[in-house]
């Protein structure tokens, strides 16, 4: 347990790190299907890549007798957890239009949820929570809604487990609505136009 969390103290401290030294760009969003929840998207290089903070549901639609474990620690997942997600994007849209954009990328996912074990079917408390960390790849569409800073977006991955049950693969899909705060053409730096020293200015009001 303290390796999981040691493990989860640095995943959250390389997630604000990566996530503050990006362009000041933001969008917003909601998800609806595996995770259901909230997306928190960072935009940098103009656009063309992206950090996403996903927060929500794990294990939403698998609430059934979805095996978990080996061994002693065999058992279920018969309710939803929660997860917390940080994704890596490539971005990019096909032709000289810019209402579709096309993305994929990777990063990694933490895990909450009760994990019912065999060996304790019987028992008053017979389950235990069970916190699970492993990489995650994701692609997906998004579609900008003309005249406004809406989109709507859907894209699915694979979460495959670390630690404890490596290998786990749980299938993600979700869909949804996000909000730029940052219009995508504004992400291109303006030069700024400097004054002219004071000298300068008051020998040309003389000429």
């Amino acid at each position: 347990m303290k390796t999981q969390l040691i493990l989860l103290t640095v995943f959250i401290t390389i997630t604000l790190t990566a996530s503050a030294q990006y362009d000041n760009n933001w969008a917003v969003g909601l998800r609806v299907g595996e995770p259901l929840g909230i997306n928190v998207r960072k935009y940098f290089a103009q656009g063309e890549r992206a950090f996403d903070v996903n927060i929500g549901t794990y294990g939403l639609f698998d609430k059934g007798e979805k095996s978990y474990g080996r061994g002693q620690n065999s058992g279920r997942y018969l309710n939803t957890g929660l997860m917390v997600q940080g994704v890596y994007s490539w971005l990019w849209s096909p032709g000289a239009s810019d209402m579709f954009h096309f993305s994929y990328g990777f990063g990694g996912q933490i895990n909450n949820r009760d994990h019912y074990l065999d060996k304790l079917i019987g028992v008053r408390e017979d389950k235990v929570k069970k916190i699970s960390l492993g990489p995650t790849a994701v692609g997906g569409i998004e579609v900008s809604l003309p005249n406004n800073d809406l989109a709507v977006f859907l894209d699915g991955g694979a979460y495959v487990e670390t630690l404890p049950s490596i290998f786990f693969v749980n299938w993600q899909i979700s869909g949804g609505v996000r909000l730029d705060l940052a219009d995508l053409s504004s992400r291109r730096r303006v030069p700024i136009r400097r004054r002219a020293p004071r000298g300068d200015t008051e020998r040309k009001e003389r000429l």
